[in-house]
Formats: structure tokens, sequence, C-alpha cells
């Protein structure tokens, strides 16, 4: 291959800078009994095992990748230590089964919509479900009240099941967190505010108990207004 197919190929320039699942423009170098090797632009060549040739690629042979031919690959997995990139031709899954953690939010696009509810791909192997009664707090009928095919939503991991690869999903949850941190409008005072309410709350109860005495010293007056007026001694 001539030295300046290097300076084509755009990408990391040292194998310390690949890191799994990224994309990269390669260049088929020689192929081997065991698959093809690609020149990916760093100081190590890739390895496109056979295996993943004939899965990805229509059944193809490594015959059919000729020496030059420029093809685009993903990382499948990297040794620092020994130089081994692992490519394979197939886009990874942005999540795979052991990314999903229960609780977590994604950003997610509805595929489909059914009376049950909508489906939506959030970057996994399938799409998850978001039931009719976790698309929003209120009562609906049909998702299709609610949502869109394409339309891009925030959902929450709320179940998993590897065996039968089911994804349920929630946008309920996340609409009621939002509900609540809306009724939240008292803070927590801080020690200081607890100090600075402490130390007003005696001149606060001093105001009260003033008008409370005039009051009585008033009441007293108009008493000794009334028995002078009526001729009657004070008591």
């Amino acid at each position: 291959m001539p030295e300046d197919n290097k300076d084509t190929i755009a990408g990391p320039k040292a194998i310390g800078e690949i890191e799994s699942k990224m994309r990269l423009e390669g260049v088929v170098k020689s192929t081997e009994i065991f698959g093809v090797l690609v020149d990916v632009g760093v100081d190590h060549d890739g390895l496109l095992h056979i295996s993943e040739i004939k899965k990805h690629n229509d059944g193809m042979d490594k015959q059919d990748l000729d020496v030059g031919q420029k093809i685009t690959v993903w990382v499948k997995k990297k040794d620092d230590s020994s130089g081994q990139i692992s490519l394979t031709l197939k886009e990874p899954l942005a999540l795979e089964w052991n990314d999903l953690k229960s609780g977590e939010t994604y950003l997610g696009k509805v595929t489909r919509l059914e009376r049950f509810g909508a489906f939506v791909d959030i970057g996994t192997e399938r799409p998850g479900l978001v039931h009719v009664r976790e698309i929003t707090m209120g009562r609906v009928e049909h998702p299709e009240e609610i949502l869109e095919i394409g339309e891009e939503v925030e959902v929450q991991l709320i179940g998993i099941n590897k065996k039968k690869r089911q994804i349920n999903l929630s946008m309920r949850t996340l609409e009621q967190q939002f509900m609540d941190s809306e009724d939240d409008d008292d803070p927590v005072p801080t020690a200081m505010e607890l100090a600075l309410r402490a130390a007003m709350k005696p001149e606060a109860e001093e105001k009260q108990d003033k008008p409370l005495r005039n009051k009585k010293e008033s009441s007293a007056q108009e008493d000794i207004l009334r028995r002078t007026l009526e001729g009657r001694p004070n008591d």
C-alpha cells in the first residue's frame, strides 16, 4: 500500500486514542486465512475476523474485499498492551443489555404506536415499551393522543427482562418527579436563617404584648370615666 494512503484516513493516530464502538475509515491491507487486516491509521493494524465478514456483510467472503479497498469499520474491542484491535462491519449498539440500569433516564425516538403503548428506541437491540398507563399522569385512550412516530422523548427505565428481551419504560414517572419538584416551594432554611429567626422572635413577641397592655390600660380608663359620670366613687 502506498505510504500516502495513511494521510487519507481520518481518525486517531495512536491505539491509545481508539475507543470501543468508535467508527473508523480504513483500507484493506491484506487478506489472511483468519480474516482481513485493515489499516485504520494507527500504529497497529486492525483485524476484521472472517466470522465478522460473513455475519455482517451478507455472507461475503474475505476474497470479496480487495487490498487497497476503503471500508468503514467499528471497533469491537482493543488491547493496548498487545496492540490488538478487533473490528466489525456492523455499527455496535449504543446501549448493550449490561449497560441498562433501572431508574436511569434515556433519550429515545418513538418508533411505533399501539393501543397498549408506544415503542421507543433508546439505542438498544430492540425498542422499549412505554405502556399506555406510563405515558402521562392523566388518562389516555391511545398513545397517539400524546405522541407521534419519530418524536424524541425522555424516558425512564422501570424494568428489564433480559431473558425475554423486554425493556419497560416510563414517561409518567419523570412527569411526577417534575410536578413534585414544582410543588416544593419551601426550601430548607440554612443555619444562619434559623439563628436570625430565633433572634427576632423575642422582638416579635414584645410587639405582640404591647397592644394587649394598651388595651387593658384603655379599658381601665374607660371604667374610671364611667364610674365618675355615674357619681360613684372609685373602688
